[in-house]
C-alpha cells in the first residue's frame, strides 16, 4: 500500500521528503559533530567552513538542504529524460531513506557538496545526447566536475566517467572532449592562480598530499550498519538483474542513460578501491545511480506484493538503523 501510494504522481507528497530527512537526521541536528575534524580540506570546502563560522549545526542544515535538492532533482531528471518509464515521485523518497542510512555520515561532508555538483553534471551530460549545444553542455559538465573537485579532491576521478559517458552517448568527438576538459581545468586553474598569488601553493599541495595518504576513519562500523548495507546491496543486485531482463524493451535513449548511470556507479566503486583516502564518504555520490536503479525496480516490477515487501524492508531498516546504530 505504501509503495503503491508513493510511486504514483502526487506532488503534495513531496512535502514529506524534507520531513523524512530531518526526522531521520534528528540526532545529527541535536548532537552535531564534524566529519572532517583534524583534516584540512579542499579550498571551496574550507571557504564553506569560513562562511558558516565552522558551526557544525549550520553545516548540517546546509547538508540537509543539499539532500532535499538532490532528492527533488532526481524526480525532475526522470521526468525530463524518462529513465523510469513512468512519471513518479518515488525516487525522491528512496533517495531520502538511503541517503540518511549511513550513521557514520550524519552531517556535512565535502563529498556531499561534490555529489550535488556532480548530479548537476549528470543533467548536463544527458542534455548532450539531445544534440543541442553539445559544446556548451560538455563545458558545463566539466566545469561542475572541476568545482566538485575543489570541494572533494576525489571527485576529479569522474572526469574519466565524463569521457566514458560521451562514448556511450555517441559524442566521443575531439571538440566535446576538449570542451569538457577545458571546463574541468578552468576552476582548478583559477584556484591555482589564486594560491600562487597569495603564496599558498605549498599549503594546497600539502592538503592534496594529506588527502591522498589519509585513510578515512569514521569509527567502527557496527553489525547493524553492515546488515543495512547488505540489504541495500541485495536490492541493488536484484534491481540490476531486473533492469537487464527489460533492457531490450527500453528506448535507445533510456538504455544509454542507464549505462551512463552504471558507469558513474562503477567509477565510485573504483575510486573507493584504488584511493585509500576515498572512503565510505563515496556513499553520498554512489547512491545517486543506486536510487534510480532501485526505484526502477520498485515502479516497474510486475508482482506488486513482492515490491511492497522489499520496499517495507528498505523503509523499516532505514528507520531502525538510527535506533540500533
Amino acid at each position: 500500500m505504501l509503495l503503491r501510494t508513493l510511486k504514483g504522481r502526487h506532488s503534495i507528497l513531496l512535502v514529506f521528503v524534507p520531513v523524512i530527512i530531518v526526522l531521520l537526521w534528528l540526532g545529527t541536528f541535536l548532537n552535531p559533530v564534524s566529519l572532517t575534524v583534524g583534516q584540512t580540506q579542499m579550498p571551496l570546502y574550507e571557504l564553506l567552513l569560513f562562511l558558516t563560522g565552522g558551526s557544525n549545526l549550520v553545516l548540517n542544515i546546509v547538508a540537509s538542504v543539499l539532500l532535499v535538492l538532490i532528492a527533488y532533482g532526481i524526480v525532475r531528471l526522470n521526468e525530463q529524460y524518462i529513465f523510469i518509464r513512468q512519471r513518479t515521485d518515488l525516487p525522491a523518497f528512496v533517495f531520502a531513506f538511503i541517503a540518511t542510512g549511513a550513521i557514520s555520515l550524519g552531517g556535512m561532508h565535502p563529498s556531499l557538496a561534490a555529489a550535488f555538483l556532480m548530479f548537476l553534471a549528470i543533467d548536463n551530460v544527458f542534455k548532450i545526447y539531445q544534440g543541442t549545444s553539445t559544446l556548451a553542455k560538455s563545458f558545463d559538465a566539466g566545469f561542475l566536475l572541476g568545482l566538485a573537485t575543489l570541494f572533494y579532491f576525489f571527485a576529479g576521478v569522474y572526469i574519466i566517467w565524463f569521457i566514458t559517458a560521451l562514448a556511450v552517448l555517441g559524442y566521443l568527438r575531439a571538440k566535446e572532449v576538449l570542451a569538457g576538459l577545458i571546463g574541468f581545468i578552468t576552476p582548478l586553474f583559477l584556484a591555482f592562480v589564486w594560491f600562487f598569488w597569495t603564496d599558498g601553493l605549498v599549503d594546497i599541495f600539502q592538503t592534496i598530499s594529506s588527502l591522498l595518504s589519509n585513510d578515512t576513519d569514521f569509527g567502527t562500523v557496527s553489525l547493524y550498519q553492515l546488515i543495512y548495507w547488505g540489504i541495500l546491496g541485495f536490492l541493488v543486485i536484484m534491481s540490476s538483474v531486473f533492469m537487464l531482463t527489460v533492457y531490450e524493451e527500453k528506448k535507445i535513449s533510456s538504455r544509454k542513460y542507464f549505462i551512463v548511470l552504471l558507469s558513474f556507479f562503477l567509477c565510485s566503486a573504483l575510486s573507493f578501491i584504488f584511493f585509500g583516502g576515498s572512503g565510505v564518504e563515496q556513499y553520498f555520490i554512489s547512491i545517486i545511480p543506486v536510487t534510480y536503479i532501485t526505484s526502477h525496480y520498485f515502479v516497474l516490477q510486475k508482482h506488486s506484493w513482492i515490491g511492497e515487501v522489499f520496499f517495507y524492508i528498505l523503509v523499516l531498516s532505514s528507520i531502525l538503523i538510527h535506533f540500533l546504530g
